[in-house]
Formats: structure tokens, C-alpha cells, sequence
């Protein structure tokens, strides 16, 4: 792929002039002319492999432009992983994560502004990434235990996106996964927090800088996935926006998800007497 090394990099320019004027913006967008555009549509569609889901058409594509801390953060994290290995290679990888979008962000193609609705996962790890304390809040069953949880198949990550029934669109958030060596397993675990030296390089003594588990299938799982345990492994890099033309018995059991969903933050946020 086209990606380069740094390409993950805090906002610059004209880009971070944008980002004083609209700070609740992240987002760039991507022309389909340009040669990122092309190759991660086809990332998304080369991953679309649910034999019963058919391919869907790529609406918009942006860029995540990430904060100065936030960038170096991850940079950080990876220059370990990368110095622990042998030879020197941080095995970084293009993942997708489906969530939860409250809102219509990238519906429109000029459309950047982030919403600032509580339920609205999809914002919030624009704006903030990911957060290890918050695994287990939205699915009590996590195979391989508090982790973030990523995956090569985009219509696996599908799987896990509840939009809103009026948006025509889904969005699939393309993440930079530090993987590094990881531990392969069939099974559930869901006890792993962290691993046990050995599973990342043979300098044992990173290990618990870097540490996550990929998924393979087999054994009740269908599709693989990859863990990280580390916030600063993993960061959000591009949002695939694309046409949300899904079977009728899934979109009426995602509808029902929906309305679950704001049921229960209508509770949470009902004022107490």
C-alpha cells in the first residue's frame, strides 16, 4: 500500500489553521481521484468477504487528522514495538472498528463538523480514540477480554455499526493497529487483560508495552480480529462513508438496537428528583 511510515501525523498547515477556526473538525476529504482514496476503497472491498452481504458503494472517504499528543503518543508506542522486534518492523496494519454513529457525519461529502451527542461513539473516537476503560460498556461479551477489538474484514466491522434509520449511509472507521508479534488464538479467552511474555518479541522486556491477540477463525469464530491492550497502539486514521443497503431482517433488528440505545441514554440522562 501507499501509506507511508509517518503518515499518521498531527495536524500542520493549513490543515491545523483549520482545526483553530473548527475545533470540533478532524476531518478531511479525500478526493476520488486521489491515490489514497483508491487504494483504501479497494482495502474496503477486497475486506468485504461475508459471502451473503453484498458489496456496497463507497460514498466518501476522509482523513482523521490527529492531535500533536495524540500523534506522538502512538508514534512513541510504535517505536518500541518496532526497536523490540527483529528485524526492526513494528508489523503496523490498516484495521477497521464499526460503532456506534448518533449523528450524520459524512453524509454529506463537505460534511466535517463532529457532533457532540453522549451516545455517539463514531465522534468520539474521532476526537478522542480509543479508550481500553471503556470495553465491555456497549457488548458484555468480549472473546478475548478487555481489549479494542479490530478487524481485516470490513463487512465483519459492519457487523458491529448502528447508524440512524433516516442516514441512507453506514461509516466504518480505518484504523493504524500496532500488531507487532502477536499471540494466535482459536478460542475464547475472555480473562486476557495482558499477556505473558513472549508474544511480542524477544526482548521480553516490551512485552507489556505491546501486547495484543489476533483471532483467527475456527472454533465459533468466523472472521478474524485483532486485540490491543495499550490505548496507544491503536489510532483512527480514515472514515469510510458508504451506502447502507443491507438486508430488511437486519436492518429491522438494528432498528430495534437503535431505539434500545436511546431508550437507555434517555434514561441516563433524565435529570433525578
Amino acid at each position: 500500500m501507499i501509506f507511508g511510515r509517518y503518515s499518521v501525523k498531527p495536524s500542520t498547515g493549513r490543515a491545523k489553521k483549520k482545526l483553530v477556526k473548527k475545533k470540533s473538525s478532524r476531518l478531511v476529504p479525500l478526493s476520488p481521484q486521489d491515490p489514497t482514496y483508491i487504494q483504501l476503497e479497494n482495502h474496503f472491498q477486497d475486506g468485504w468477504t461475508h459471502p451473503r452481504k453484498p458489496k456496497p458503494q463507497v460514498h466518501a472517504i476522509f482523513e482523521i487528522l490527529l492531535t500533536e499528543e495524540s500523534s506522538a503518543a502512538f508514534l512513541r508506542y510504535r517505536a518500541i514495538v518496532e526497536n523490540s522486534r527483529s528485524p526492526r518492523d513494528a508489523n503496523e496494519q490498516l484495521l477497521f472498528h464499526g460503532t456506534i454513529r448518533s449523528c450524520l457525519l459524512g453524509d454529506k461529502k463537505g460534511g466535517t463538523q463532529l457532533c457532540e451527542i453522549a451516545g455517539c461513539l463514531l465522534c468520539s473516537v474521532i476526537r478522542n480514540s480509543f479508550d481500553l476503560s471503556k470495553c465491555g460498556q456497549r457488548h458484555k461479551f468480549c472473546r478475548f477480554g478487555t481489549g479494542i477489538y479490530s478487524t481485516a474484514t470490513s463487512s465483519k466491522a459492519d457487523d458491529y455499526i448502528i447508524g440512524v434509520p433516516e442516514s441512507p449511509f453506514r461509516a466504518v472507521l480505518v484504523n493504524r493497529v500496532v500488531v507487532g508479534n502477536p499471540l494466535t488464538r482459536q478460542y475464547n479467552a475472555k480473562e486476557i487483560t495482558e499477556l505473558t511474555s513472549g508474544y511480542h518479541s524477544v526482548n521480553i522486556s516490551f512485552c507489556s508495552f505491546s501486547q495484543q491477540v489476533v483471532g483467527v477463525p475456527g472454533a465459533g469464530l468466523n472472521y478474524g480480529e485483532t486485540v490491543v491492550y495499550n490505548n496507544d497502539a491503536i489510532r483512527p486514521a480514515y472514515l469510510i462513508v458508504y451506502a447502507a443497503d443491507i438486508p430488511p431482517e437486519i436492518a429491522v433488528t438494528r432498528s430495534r438496537l437503535v431505539k434500545q440505545t436511546t431508550s437507555r441514554r434517555a434514561v441516563l440522562l433524565k435529570p433525578r428528583k
